[in-house]
């Protein structure tokens, strides 16, 4: 965020090419350079988990439990992108590829071009989906159950080519399903999860969400 700050907004691929590519020798400087920048930024994050651990404590004391929100995709104009590209389907600058969304349906002829980068799951499960793990562990830590966003994503997903004007031509994709759910129930143990499943949802998404257990 500093470094968003400095360069007056703009999103980390019209950056410096080094600090769009966390080369460590430019980040160091960067670090140094915006000292006061990046420790006003962890003040601010220090007071919202202050509070919002207050109005937690606050609604346990009254038996109310929070569902929070686990929007399926990552902003290409994010910390999680710009930290690790190479979990995310992008060329050499940091563009995507292919992008996110649904194809036509009873909500919109043209479907809904959402425009964010794809995951490369394949690089994910290699490491036993740490990521997306460790953004379970995160959310869960602010809230008690979490509603996981475009639950047939996980089963299978519309990828659209970047440059497209519409979600028209895109193709399905198969997504990690079951050995996604596992290797996160391995690491964190049951799910407080609300399955998102609005949209076409197809046999095969309906099988993953009752083999999980989880209400719709």
């Amino acid at each position: 965020m500093a470094l968003k700050e400095s360069h007056g907004g703009a999103m980390w691929t019209a950056w410096e090419r080094e600090l769009a590519a966390r080369e460590p020798r430019a980040l160091a400087l960067e670090r140094e350079s915006l000292a006061e920048a990046i420790d006003l930024q962890r003040f601010r994050q220090f007071l919202f988990f202050r509070q919002w651990e207050v109005v937690r404590a606050r609604a346990r004391g009254v038996g109310v439990r929070i569902i929070g929100d686990i929007p399926i995709f990552s902003a290409h104009d994010s910390a999680d992108v710009w930290a690790h590209p190479e979990l995310f389907q992008l060329d050499e600058a940091g563009e995507p590829t292919v992008v996110a969304g649904v194809p036509p349906d009873y909500f919109t002829k043209t479907g809904q071009l959402w425009g964010n980068p794809l995951y490369r799951w394949d690089v994910m499960e290699r490491d036993g989906f740490s990521w997306w793990i460790e953004r379970l562990r995160a959310a869960l830590e602010l809230v008690d159950v979490v509603r996981l966003d475009h639950f047939r994503g996980f089963e299978a997903y519309w990828e659209v080519p970047a440059g497209e004007p519409t979600a028209e031509k895109g193709r399905w994709v198969q997504g990690p399903g079951e050995r996604f759910f596992e290797s996160a129930r391995a690491v964190l143990g049951d799910l407080p999860i609300v399955a998102e499943d609005l949209g076409l949802i197809t046999p095969p998404v309906v099988a993953l969400r009752d083999w999980l257990e989880l209400p719709g």
